[in-house]
């Protein structure tokens, strides 16, 4: 028997072994970093597929259009959670999830993008929830009649941009 007795020399056979051409498939990928946590390609697909962000229409790419309104979602949410606006009601949480599951075809539509996207109904159901977080948060912090509150939305959004750790790993094509 004979016993190798490099270290380095069984990890380089091992990873020249492991990375054989023709046996990876790609499942997911991150897409960005924002404080720590990864938004992948499966949640910018959920996200699109369910119509839960809207991106710019001027936007020319639609994925990278999508990311971005993920990492501000995150970066808003990250922000949320520090104030804790009060908690919406279960019902409107409802009325919404039906909404959805009506806009995408019923309930087998819903349910095939779940399949397809990896998102569940309670990941849903908690996107929902914070939606109306943030809601309640921008009504409390900016007012919901002040004509200049988009501004002021964007603004502030900007500045928790500049001050957080995002790292968009998705090149676009130009």
């Amino acid at each position: 028997m004979h016993v190798i007795k490099n270290p380095c020399l069984v990890a380089a056979a091992a990873i020249v072994l492991c990375s054989a051409p023709g046996r990876a498939e790609i499942i997911d990928r991150v897409m960005a970093v924002v404080a720590g946590q990864p938004i992948t390609l499966s949640d910018v697909n959920a996200a699109a597929e369910l119509q839960l962000v809207t991106p710019e229409p001027a936007e020319t790419d639609p994925v990278a259009a999508v990311l971005d309104r993920l990492v501000q979602r995150t970066l808003v949410v990250a922000e949320v959670d520090r104030y804790q606006p009060p908690e919406p009601a279960p019902e409107e949480i409802d009325r919404r999830y039906a909404s959805i599951t009506e806009r995408v075809g019923g309930d087998a539509a819903l349910q095939h993008v779940f399949a397809v996207t990896g998102m569940s109904a309670d990941q849903l159901r908690r996107w929902i929830r914070d939606d109306l977080r943030i809601a309640t948060y921008f009504n409390q912090r900016f007012g919901n009649t002040d004509p200049s509150r988009i501004q002021m939305i964007d603004e502030w959004v900007r500045g928790l941009r500049r001050r957080a750790n995002v790292t968009v790993l998705y090149l676009t094509a130009k």
